[in-house]
């Protein structure tokens, strides 16, 4: 009898590791590590709240994770943003890497970037001077459009369904233990006009990086 409940359970485990494996296999993801240059549309983003939340036209869970933990030869590393919908309706996310800038529709625009201390100071040099300084600038990690007059641009998300964005971190990083936050903002821009419709803040994240493999250069 024991041997029967024991090949019962090994068989429910079994069936359930199935499930979370096809689960995680069906999840809709996004390849945007290889960005085409584009223009910033209209107002670039900013560094948001290191609290973990999202605004009310933003129902989403923002959750920022580190495949590999390990800084590439351009001193990057791979990111993945998953977006979750914790709302009660459907929402439609951008899911377009490319963005027709002819169009004269609204389109929907989602930024996702990270902030830490890891983060190297970008520095440029004074002309007159010679003397270095630091840019203050943020480099975003993806950014997804949404065109009104394309359904195939947007993707459908349903309450408690995630979507995973693959991207760079964009910056380039320290090695070492860090703390990371993600960051989304939603905009609507037509005519070089954006406005803002939501924005998200992950949970603060600790991840060692280990440094870049010399033979990959």
């Amino acid at each position: 009898m024991n041997r029967l409940y024991s090949m019962v359970a090994l068989f429910l485990l079994f069936f359930l590791c199935v499930l979370l494996v096809g689960t995680a296999q069906n999840q809709f993801t996004i390849d945007a590590t290889k960005l085409p240059e584009t223009p910033p549309p209209g107002r670039g983003p900013f560094p948001r709240s290191a609290s973990p939340g999202h605004s009310a036209n933003l129902p989403i869970r923002l959750d920022l994770l580190f495949p590999t933990r390990a800084l590439q030869a351009n001193e990057t590393t791979p990111v993945d943003f998953v977006i979750t919908n914790i709302g009660t309706e459907s929402i439609m996310i951008p899911s377009s890497i490319h963005w027709n800038f002819v169009r004269t529709v609204p389109t929907i625009v989602l930024t996702l970037w990270l902030t830490s201390e890891a983060i190297k100071d970008e520095l440029a040099r004074d002309i007159d001077s010679g003397r270095l300084f630091k840019i203050q600038t943020v480099v975003t990690s993806a950014k997804l459009y949404g065109m009104s007059d394309d359904s195939g641009s947007f993707h459908e998300l349903a309450p408690n369904e995630s979507m995973r964005v693959h991207a760079s971190s964009g910056v380039q990083l320290n090695s070492g233990t860090h703390s990371f936050t993600g960051h989304a903002e939603l905009l609507q821009v037509l005519d070089g006009r954006s406005e803002r419709i939501g924005t998200a803040d992950a949970d603060v994240v600790t991840e060692t990086l280990s440094t870049p493999d010399p033979s990959a250069r």
